[in-house]
């Protein structure tokens, strides 16, 4: 989904993205299609006489393609060093382009098989597009970035049982402070929805786009502390490790500071993320108990109704090897 929740689409998951003179919608393959590119773009059809010049260039350039969404197919523009494949597909008021633009150098004619599987992966992506009505932007737009914070944490999951396995104990602390950071996050959402008695998910806690205003684990330290989801002695704790991590990420080198220690203290970072589960738990049964927020239930079962809460706790489960560590202590 864009910045704006205009539209949806699905893409590979090793595409890149950029936006190109704030409007067309740019991506390419990180590795594979190093010189291809795929774009969109979407124009509005602002008058009468809109419609009419792109009633007539469709009738007299466009062939239809048949698909999960019909669209136009648009003539090939073949230049010397790359070519450009184009589909148009009109939605009421508004019309997206989408272009396929690659190397002529790569694949030295259109009908190549190279070419036919990047048109196959294209019209896939056509087909996936979805274009969200104004009114549902907003609403749309949180919830996708919810489940893409969530999609943050299941990867974190598995990059610590990763780093954890094999003795990476810099990555392990980094990545434990990036959980304890986003458990704290979902404390404050679900702490303010039992507040304000309503079921919204404020953005600002769990997305920052490139403009938004910073907000530092030590600002969610703080705001979670004026909730009272943490009290003074877990905010003291969790400072304390904050300069913790800030020494092994900044002064590995030139301190006495051992990875012996590095490990310790990824340790005390785990052991306090279970303290800041159990919050996260309590505030979960406090809502069920209250009928408010994103675990109230309704109409649906209660797998269905707390299907969000069980993914966090799901990815943030007990590492094996911190259980054994703690057996032995």
């Amino acid at each position: 989904m864009d910045e704006k929740g205009t539209f949806e689409i699905i893409v590979p998951i090793n595409w890149k993205y950029s936006l190109q003179k704030e409007k067309v919608h740019t991506f390419q393959d990180y590795e594979i299609w190093k010189s291809d590119t795929f774009q969109l773009s979407i124009t509005n059809l602002e008058t009468t006489e809109d419609e009419n010049n792109f009633n007539f260039f469709l009738d007299s350039f466009g062939k239809i393609e048949k698909g999960k969404i019909d669209c136009y197919k648009l003539p090939d523009n073949i230049g010397k060093e790359f070519s450009i494949k184009s589909w148009v597909k009109r939605f009421d008021k508004k019309v997206a382009l989408f272009t396929l633009t690659f190397s002529n150098k790569t694949d030295k004619t259109l009908d190549g098989l190279s070419i036919k599987k990047k048109v196959k992966i294209v019209k896939s992506i056509i087909e996936s597009f979805k274009l969200i009505e104004e009114s549902k932007s907003e609403t749309e737009l949180k919830y996708y970035r919810f489940k893409m914070f969530l999609h943050g944490i299941g990867a974190t999951m598995d990059m610590l049982n990763n780093a954890v396995e094999h003795g990476a104990f810099i990555e392990a602390t980094c990545i434990i402070a990036n959980q304890i950071d986003a458990l704290l996050r979902t404390g404050i959402i679900l702490k303010q929805q039992i507040l304000n008695r309503n079921s919204e998910i404020e953005s600002e806690w769990i997305y920052q786009g490139i403009k938004d205003k910073k907000k530092s684990e030590k600002d969610i330290y703080r705001k979670s502390k004026e909730l009272g989801i943490i009290d003074d002695v877990a905010h003291n704790e969790l400072q304390s490790l904050y300069d913790d991590r800030n020494r092994v990420i900044h002064r590995f080198i030139i301190s006495e500071i051992t990875l012996a220690e590095v490990e310790e203290i990824a340790y005390s970072y785990y052991k306090q993320q279970e303290k800041i589960n159990q919050i996260i738990y309590a505030l979960e049964s406090e809502q069920i108990k209250l009928n408010i927020g994103m675990t109230r239930t309704g109409t649906g079962t209660p797998e269905e109704n707390n299907e969000i809460l069980a993914q966090i706790k799901d990815k943030l489960a007990k590492l094996n090897y911190f259980d054994r560590k703690n057996k032995i202590i």
